[in-house]
Protein backbone atom coordinates (compact mmCIF):
# COMPACT_ATOMS: atom_id res chain seq x y z
CA UNK A 1 0.00 0.00 0.00
CA UNK A 2 1.40 3.62 -1.24
CA UNK A 3 0.04 6.55 -0.06
CA UNK A 4 1.34 9.67 -1.29
CA UNK A 5 0.16 12.83 0.15
CA UNK A 6 3.08 14.62 -0.13
CA UNK A 7 3.88 18.80 -0.33
CA UNK A 8 6.01 17.91 -3.76
CA UNK A 9 2.74 16.97 -5.81
CA UNK A 10 2.40 19.45 -8.61
CA UNK A 11 -1.55 20.85 -9.11
CA UNK A 12 -0.83 20.99 -12.71
CA UNK A 13 0.05 17.75 -13.11
CA UNK A 14 -1.53 13.95 -12.64
CA UNK A 15 -0.67 11.82 -9.16
CA UNK A 16 -1.40 8.55 -8.19
CA UNK A 17 -2.27 9.41 -4.59
CA UNK A 18 -3.35 5.98 -3.25
CA UNK A 19 -2.20 2.45 -4.72
CA UNK A 20 -2.48 -0.59 -2.96
CA UNK A 21 -1.99 -2.58 -6.54
CA UNK A 22 -5.96 -3.70 -7.00
CA UNK A 23 -7.17 -0.43 -5.42
CA UNK A 24 -6.02 2.92 -6.89
CA UNK A 25 -7.15 7.17 -5.89
CA UNK A 26 -5.50 9.79 -8.79
CA UNK A 27 -5.78 13.23 -8.89
CA UNK A 28 -6.10 14.39 -12.57
CA UNK A 29 -3.72 17.49 -12.89
CA UNK A 30 -6.64 19.51 -13.58
CA UNK A 31 -5.44 23.28 -11.58
CA UNK A 32 -5.09 25.79 -13.82
CA UNK A 33 -6.60 24.14 -16.87
CA UNK A 34 -10.31 25.32 -16.76
CA UNK A 35 -10.62 28.83 -18.26
CA UNK A 36 -13.30 29.57 -15.49
CA UNK A 37 -11.98 31.39 -12.84
CA UNK A 38 -12.29 29.19 -10.20
CA UNK A 39 -10.04 25.95 -10.72
CA UNK A 40 -11.60 21.84 -10.02
CA UNK A 41 -9.90 19.45 -8.41
CA UNK A 42 -10.65 16.00 -10.40
CA UNK A 43 -10.25 13.02 -9.17
CA UNK A 44 -10.29 8.74 -10.55
CA UNK A 45 -11.06 6.50 -8.24
CA UNK A 46 -9.86 2.57 -9.37
CA UNK A 47 -10.99 -0.51 -8.25
CA UNK A 48 -10.26 -3.98 -9.37
CA UNK A 49 -10.93 -2.94 -13.00
CA UNK A 50 -13.83 -0.38 -12.79
CA UNK A 51 -13.64 3.33 -12.37
CA UNK A 52 -15.75 6.48 -10.57
CA UNK A 53 -14.76 9.90 -12.19
CA UNK A 54 -15.42 12.37 -9.28
CA UNK A 55 -16.55 15.69 -10.10
CA UNK A 56 -15.15 15.89 -14.00
CA UNK A 57 -15.58 19.69 -14.69
CA UNK A 58 -16.51 22.11 -17.28
CA UNK A 59 -16.35 22.16 -20.95
CA UNK A 60 -12.65 24.12 -21.15
CA UNK A 61 -11.76 20.75 -19.14
CA UNK A 62 -13.13 17.72 -21.16
CA UNK A 63 -9.85 17.27 -23.84
CA UNK A 64 -7.36 17.35 -20.73
CA UNK A 65 -9.48 14.81 -18.71
CA UNK A 66 -9.91 12.43 -21.08
CA UNK A 67 -6.05 12.24 -22.22
CA UNK A 68 -5.79 11.89 -18.04
CA UNK A 69 -8.29 9.23 -17.30
CA UNK A 70 -7.20 7.23 -20.58
CA UNK A 71 -3.99 7.53 -18.78
CA UNK A 72 -5.28 4.83 -16.33
CA UNK A 73 -7.78 3.18 -17.50
CA UNK A 74 -10.18 2.77 -20.65
CA UNK A 75 -13.23 4.97 -20.98
CA UNK A 76 -15.74 1.83 -21.08
CA UNK A 77 -13.78 0.83 -17.83
CA UNK A 78 -16.02 4.26 -15.91
CA UNK A 79 -19.02 2.90 -14.18
CA UNK A 80 -19.96 6.47 -12.64
CA UNK A 81 -19.70 10.05 -13.55
CA UNK A 82 -19.99 11.38 -9.79
CA UNK A 83 -21.18 15.11 -9.62
CA UNK A 84 -21.11 16.10 -6.35
CA UNK A 85 -23.84 19.06 -6.99
CA UNK A 86 -24.98 21.12 -9.92
CA UNK A 87 -23.06 23.71 -10.49
CA UNK A 88 -21.47 24.25 -13.99
CA UNK A 89 -17.99 23.83 -12.94
CA UNK A 90 -18.66 20.78 -12.06
CA UNK A 91 -20.74 19.06 -14.85
CA UNK A 92 -20.80 21.20 -17.51
CA UNK A 93 -19.33 19.09 -19.24
CA UNK A 94 -21.39 16.24 -19.00
CA UNK A 95 -22.48 15.97 -22.72
CA UNK A 96 -19.40 14.95 -23.73
CA UNK A 97 -18.60 12.10 -20.89
CA UNK A 98 -21.77 10.50 -21.46
CA UNK A 99 -20.75 10.99 -25.44
CA UNK A 100 -17.47 8.69 -24.95
CA UNK A 101 -18.57 7.12 -21.83
CA UNK A 102 -22.20 6.33 -22.47
CA UNK A 103 -22.25 2.79 -20.70
CA UNK A 104 -21.31 5.24 -17.19
CA UNK A 105 -23.99 5.87 -15.42
CA UNK A 106 -23.99 9.74 -14.01
CA UNK A 107 -24.34 9.91 -10.33
CA UNK A 108 -26.08 13.18 -8.94
CA UNK A 109 -28.52 14.09 -6.30
CA UNK A 110 -32.26 13.68 -6.84
CA UNK A 111 -32.96 16.69 -6.78
CA UNK A 112 -31.13 17.76 -9.95
CA UNK A 113 -31.87 14.70 -12.10
CA UNK A 114 -35.20 17.13 -13.81
CA UNK A 115 -32.60 19.19 -15.46
CA UNK A 116 -30.52 17.19 -16.79
CA UNK A 117 -32.43 16.71 -20.01
CA UNK A 118 -31.14 20.55 -20.72
CA UNK A 119 -27.58 18.67 -20.81
CA UNK A 120 -29.03 16.94 -23.46
CA UNK A 121 -29.24 13.67 -21.17
CA UNK A 122 -32.89 11.85 -22.54
CA UNK A 123 -33.09 8.21 -20.93
CA UNK A 124 -33.11 9.57 -17.77
CA UNK A 125 -33.98 6.01 -15.82
CA UNK A 126 -30.97 3.90 -17.80
CA UNK A 127 -28.48 6.93 -17.76
CA UNK A 128 -28.91 7.89 -14.05
CA UNK A 129 -27.90 7.00 -10.36
CA UNK A 130 -29.72 9.34 -8.42
CA UNK A 131 -28.45 10.01 -5.05
CA UNK A 132 -31.44 9.97 -2.29
CA UNK A 133 -30.96 13.18 -0.20
CA UNK A 134 -30.04 10.81 3.10
CA UNK A 135 -26.89 9.42 0.76
CA UNK A 136 -26.33 6.08 -0.37
CA UNK A 137 -23.22 3.78 -1.57
CA UNK A 138 -21.62 3.46 -4.89
CA UNK A 139 -20.24 -0.38 -6.32
CA UNK A 140 -17.26 0.23 -7.63
CA UNK A 141 -15.22 -3.02 -8.47
CA UNK A 142 -15.08 -4.99 -5.27
CA UNK A 143 -16.01 -2.38 -2.68
CA UNK A 144 -18.57 0.54 -2.07
CA UNK A 145 -17.92 4.44 -1.66
CA UNK A 146 -19.76 5.78 0.89
CA UNK A 147 -22.29 9.20 -0.32
CA UNK A 148 -22.49 11.38 2.52
CA UNK A 149 -24.72 14.18 2.84
CA UNK A 150 -23.47 18.00 2.99
CA UNK A 151 -26.61 19.86 2.26
CA UNK A 152 -26.36 23.89 1.57
CA UNK A 153 -22.87 23.31 2.08
CA UNK A 154 -23.12 25.49 -0.43
CA UNK A 155 -25.78 23.79 -2.67
CA UNK A 156 -28.80 22.29 -1.26
CA UNK A 157 -28.35 19.06 -2.35
CA UNK A 158 -24.62 18.67 -2.03
CA UNK A 159 -22.80 15.46 -0.86
CA UNK A 160 -19.34 14.07 0.18
CA UNK A 161 -17.84 11.00 -0.86
CA UNK A 162 -15.61 8.68 1.60
CA UNK A 163 -13.33 5.94 0.43
CA UNK A 164 -13.01 3.03 3.00
CA UNK A 165 -9.65 1.97 1.61
CA UNK A 166 -7.86 4.80 0.83
CA UNK A 167 -9.50 6.47 3.79
CA UNK A 168 -9.53 9.56 1.30
CA UNK A 169 -12.72 11.93 2.10
CA UNK A 170 -13.90 13.65 -1.43
CA UNK A 171 -15.66 16.88 0.52
CA UNK A 172 -16.79 18.19 -2.42
CA UNK A 173 -17.18 22.24 -2.09
CA UNK A 174 -16.58 22.08 1.71
CA UNK A 175 -12.96 23.04 1.63
CA UNK A 176 -13.03 25.71 -0.85
CA UNK A 177 -9.63 27.95 -1.32
CA UNK A 178 -10.06 30.47 -3.11
CA UNK A 179 -6.35 32.82 -3.95
CA UNK A 180 -2.70 33.09 -5.40
CA UNK A 181 -0.96 29.97 -4.13
CA UNK A 182 0.36 27.25 -6.22
CA UNK A 183 0.32 24.40 -3.86
CA UNK A 184 -1.84 20.42 -4.15
CA UNK A 185 -0.96 19.86 -0.66
CA UNK A 186 -1.53 22.31 2.21
CA UNK A 187 2.13 22.17 4.37
CA UNK A 188 1.29 25.44 6.21
CA UNK A 189 -1.99 25.39 7.91
CA UNK A 190 -2.01 28.92 9.37
CA UNK A 191 -1.25 30.17 5.78
CA UNK A 192 -3.59 28.28 4.28
CA UNK A 193 -6.73 29.59 6.83
CA UNK A 194 -6.46 32.94 4.26
CA UNK A 195 -7.43 31.17 1.46
CA UNK A 196 -10.08 29.09 3.16
CA UNK A 197 -12.09 32.35 5.30
CA UNK A 198 -14.08 34.67 2.85
CA UNK A 199 -15.33 31.60 0.56
CA UNK A 200 -16.44 29.62 3.70
CA UNK A 201 -18.28 32.76 4.83
CA UNK A 202 -20.09 33.19 1.98
CA UNK A 203 -20.40 30.05 0.53
CA UNK A 204 -21.40 28.24 3.20
CA UNK A 205 -25.37 28.46 4.19
CA UNK A 206 -24.37 28.32 7.94
CA UNK A 207 -23.32 27.06 10.94
CA UNK A 208 -25.78 24.68 11.82
CA UNK A 209 -25.20 23.03 8.24
CA UNK A 210 -21.51 22.73 8.74
CA UNK A 211 -22.58 21.33 12.40
CA UNK A 212 -24.60 18.71 10.50
CA UNK A 213 -21.79 17.41 8.00
CA UNK A 214 -19.57 17.65 10.76
CA UNK A 215 -21.42 15.04 13.13
CA UNK A 216 -21.14 12.47 10.14
CA UNK A 217 -17.56 13.06 8.95
CA UNK A 218 -16.05 13.35 12.70
CA UNK A 219 -17.09 9.47 13.18
CA UNK A 220 -14.55 8.16 9.76
CA UNK A 221 -11.00 7.21 10.03
CA UNK A 222 -9.62 10.06 7.78
CA UNK A 223 -6.28 9.79 5.82
CA UNK A 224 -6.72 13.28 3.63
CA UNK A 225 -9.28 15.65 2.78
CA UNK A 226 -9.90 16.03 -0.78
CA UNK A 227 -11.68 19.00 -2.51
CA UNK A 228 -13.08 19.98 -5.48
CA UNK A 229 -11.57 23.44 -5.51
CA UNK A 230 -8.56 24.59 -3.65
CA UNK A 231 -5.45 22.03 -1.71
CA UNK A 232 -5.86 18.43 -0.45
CA UNK A 233 -5.98 18.62 3.82
CA UNK A 234 -3.37 16.18 4.88
CA UNK A 235 -4.51 13.81 7.89
CA UNK A 236 -2.24 16.16 9.91
CA UNK A 237 -4.23 19.53 9.59
CA UNK A 238 -8.05 17.34 9.02
CA UNK A 239 -8.09 18.15 12.97
CA UNK A 240 -7.54 22.06 12.85
CA UNK A 241 -9.70 21.73 9.74
CA UNK A 242 -12.82 20.44 11.54
CA UNK A 243 -12.13 23.01 14.39
CA UNK A 244 -12.33 25.86 12.01
CA UNK A 245 -15.46 24.48 10.44
CA UNK A 246 -17.12 24.15 13.94
CA UNK A 247 -16.74 27.62 15.08
CA UNK A 248 -17.35 29.76 11.81
CA UNK A 249 -20.10 32.16 11.35
CA UNK A 250 -21.35 31.75 7.45
CA UNK A 251 -24.21 32.55 5.18
CA UNK A 252 -27.00 33.21 7.35
CA UNK A 253 -25.21 33.65 10.31
CA UNK A 254 -24.23 36.78 9.38
CA UNK A 255 -28.01 38.35 8.66
CA UNK A 256 -28.83 40.99 11.31
CA UNK A 257 -32.28 42.11 11.59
Amino acid sequence: MTINITPQLSPTEDAVLYDDKKHKVVYLGTKGIDKGSVDVLSYLLIDNEEAILIDPGGYYLFPHMVQKVSKYVTLDQVKFLYFCHQDPDVCGSIPMWKDVCPQAKIAIGELWVRFLPHFGVEDIEDSVFPIPAEGTTLPVGKFHVEVIPAHYLHSPNHFSLYDPVSKFLFSGDIGIALGNFNYLVVNDWISHLDYLYTPHRILMANNKALRAWLSKVKKLDIEAILPQHGAIIPKNSVEYFFKFLENLKCGTDLISI
